[in-house]
């Protein structure tokens, strides 16, 4: 029986760990958090499948080739779509619970960039029910550990070879585990920027890890800005489904005027990137600092079933949907690069793959596409469970460097500075000059990082060094990139 290990405990982590498991193998599960607290439990709209009847694999193909402008993988894009009714199945068989009609078959919702209704969903909350059933599934399997408040600290690589994982276990320590295969399902990295849909465990710890190993990482200045977060000074940001566009909110300006007409034939439904340039557009011509989501002209029992969660979150915060516009305001939401990986989620070391919001599977090229990450995040996984399995590797233990931990104060300062100057030059628009500094604020952060006084183990630290390595990544890209494409939008392109 071999031993597999899985870094991430959101939708792709487990569901590598159920395949392999189901397989006849063990497999140990490595949380930093609860095993819960992953950015899946956050995605409201669903997941997307051409599962109607007026709907095809060709056209969910088609609408992800759009979105991704032009430089998605189409071997990729194909692999995924052709999956995702399997998925959805898959899904449905360990437990996740979909909204239907009257008839039984299931409600598809409608999202930006689609051309059909595909988003399979279970209200606004979908993302939550999916991590409730696998969650549960894994809990149930006797072949799978789960190990929570365990930080992975370094991939175990030698001659191009991964042979495990180190991690610090809570009130245990260091502890290492040897794999035949190992799979990082760590998530995005949204704690870079001021301003995230991300909760607090998304720091890039993936990227920081496959940098030290020397795996391959590309297209990271690709980072998607959701358009519709709530505006409020005390909160972080909420998110507001793109599904709400979809039933047919609109969007309005401190004037009261439907602001889209100005920008894309689509209106509101343009994909995420066209919505948030227009929005930040928007917002510095009329120096305001917010934008409004209107769906007070939708049915208020319509807007109670279909969005419970943000119609009570609201009411809570005394804002009734139903009767009044929602302040909002663009906000980072996901990376559409991470660790290069083929068709079968290998990276560029053997033994060690990559799936979920970490993995650059090639399929979201400069822009995602609504409600594809859940999509990706089982059918990838999956894919890399097998090929895991078909070539494992012999384990064996090695010694290497841990990285350096500095002063809890230094790395609040250090992360705060890097936050800021994401922010302000490295977010949905960019220039030359803000690109510039970008760059040379990341490095000598780094660089203070590094010539920090080195403190015993701190998780806030290393996490810090983990969003510093990708924030480096995401810079270095948009530097290199030489037009304007997806979501790389560089002011000073335009006028060349």
């Amino acid at each position: 029986m071999s031993s597999y290990v899985a870094v991430g405990s959101g939708l792709a982590g487990l569901a590598f760990a159920l395949r392999v498991a189901e397989s006849g193998h063990r497999v140990t599960v490595l949380t930093k958090a609860q095993v819960a607290e992953a950015n899946t439990s956050y995605a409201q709209g669903g997941i997307a499948a051409a599962v109607g009847e007026a709907d095809s694999w060709k056209l969910h193909e088609q609408d992800t080739l759009t979105a991704g402008a032009g430089l998605c993988d189409p071997a990729a894009v194909r692999f995924l779509v052709q999956h995702a009714p399997d998925a959805i199945d898959w899904l449905k068989a360990v437990g996740t619970r979909f909204d239907t009609e009257a008839d039984g078959d299931l409600a598809l919702g409608r999202e930006g960039g689609h051309s059909r209704h595909r988003i399979v969903h279970f209200a606004d909350r979908t993302g939550w029910e999916i991590e409730r059933a696998v969650v549960q599934a894994v809990r149930e399997h006797p072949s799978i550990e789960v190990i929570e408040h365990a930080f992975a600290t370094a991939l175990l690589v030698k001659n191009g070879v991964c042979h495990g994982v180190r991690a610090v276990v809570s009130e245990l320590g260091e502890r290492t585990y040897l794999a035949h295969g190992t799979l990082i399902a760590t998530g995005g990295g949204g704690m870079m920027y001021q301003h995230t849909t991300n909760p607090r465990v998304a720091t890039a710890d993936g990227i920081g890890l496959a940098s030290d190993a020397g795996a391959a990482i590309a297209d990271m200045e690709f980072m998607q800005f959701h358009p519709t977060t709530l505006y409020h000074p005390q909160l972080r940001s909420f998110l507001i489904t793109e599904a709400v566009r979809g039933a047919g909110a609109t969007l309005r300006n401190h004037e009261g005027r439907r602001f889209m007409y100005d920008y894309d034939p689509r209106l509101e439904l343009a994909p995420r990137d066209v919505v948030a340039r227009a929005m930040e557009a928007e917002m510095q011509r009329l120096g305001t600092w917010c934008l409004y989501l209107d769906l007070t002209h939708l049915d208020p029992e319509k807007i109670e079933h279909e969005f419970p969660t943000i119609y009570a979150k609201l009411m809570e915060l005394g804002l009734d949907i139903r009767k009044e516009w929602i302040p909002v305001v663009p906000a980072q939401h996901y990376s559409c690069g991470g660790i290069v990986t083929d068709l079968g989620g290998r990276s560029s070391i053997r033994g060690l793959y990559a799936a979920g919001e970490v993995a650059r599977t090639g399929v979201h090229g400069a822009n995602r596409l609504a409600s594809n990450s859940l999509l990706e995040a089982v059918v990838f996984s999956q894919a890399a469970a097998l090929s895991a399995m078909a070539d494992p590797v012999e384990p064996e233990s090695l010694e290497v460097a841990e990285p350096q931990s500095v002063a809890e104060s230094e790395a609040v300062r250090i992360r705060h500075a890097l936050q800021s100057i994401m922010t302000q030059r490295v977010a949905v628009v960019r220039s030359n000059e803000g690109l510039k500094q970008a760059e040379s604020t990341v490095e000598s952060l780094i660089e203070a990082y590094r010539a920090g006084l080195k403190a015993p183990f701190s998780q806030y630290a290393l996490e810090t060094r983990n969003l510093l390595l990708a924030a480096r990544h995401v810079v270095q890209g948009a530097r290199a990139r030489t037009e304007n494409v997806g979501l790389h939008y560089n002011v000073d392109l335009d006028k060349e």
